[in-house]
């Protein structure tokens, strides 16, 4: 029964960026971490941490964005930039929760790569987890999650890295899921 209910939530899970004007509490997203951590990790380095952004951190985040999608814009009319302007703050003053997963830098080559894995297998645990809960998760990886500007209000320290930015929510729409490749025509059996 169980491994049907799995098997049901990994193919309905969805990234959803429309969110619901509904609160999602810090408590339950801490919750859900408590058991996204249990995810393979060699020689148990566990090497994530977590960064909540709530309040005036979280319009600084926005600001912030505002200055990214205006600093890759090409255009110059006045109206249109606002436009971008607007549009980038309200993507990050619109998410319900956020939070940024960091990952320490591990000295080892090998190790600092399998504690990336085990950082990305946390996020998908975590958003999982989270729809089982009817909230929708969002990863983002790009320039906002990237930025100096970023790194500083995070507190970003430089044997770090940034896994992810998460967006979660109650989601506003529930799109239809994009066909995938059977995994059965990408097996390669080696005798």
């Amino acid at each position: 029964m169980f491994l049907i209910n799995l098997k049901q939530i990994i193919k309905e899970r969805r990234s959803i960026s429309a969110y619901q004007d509904k609160e999602v509490s810090a408590d339950l997203v801490a919750d859900l971490l408590e058991t996204a951590i249990w995810v393979p990790n060699h020689k148990l380095t566990e090497p994530w941490r977590f960064v909540f952004v709530q309040g005036e951190a979280k319009q600084k985040l926005a600001e912030i964005n505002r200055e990214v999608a205006l600093s890759k814009t090409k255009t110059d009319n006045e109206q249109d930039r606002q436009t971008i302007s607007d549009n980038a703050y309200e993507k990050i003053n619109q998410v319900p929760f956020l939070f940024f997963v960091i990952n320490t830098l591990h000295p080892n080559e090998q190790l600092r790569e399998e504690d990336y894995a085990s950082s990305s297998c946390l996020i998908q645990n975590f958003s999982l987890l989270a729809w089982e809960q009817g909230l929708s998760t969002f990863w983002k990886s790009g320039k906002l999650a990237m930025c100096e500007e970023t790194a500083a209000l995070i507190g970003l320290k430089e044997n770090e890295r940034v896994v992810g930015q998460i967006q979660v929510g109650y989601p506003a729409k529930s799109p239809t899921p994009a066909p995938r490749h059977p995994a059965k025509d990408r097996i390669t059996v080696m005798e």
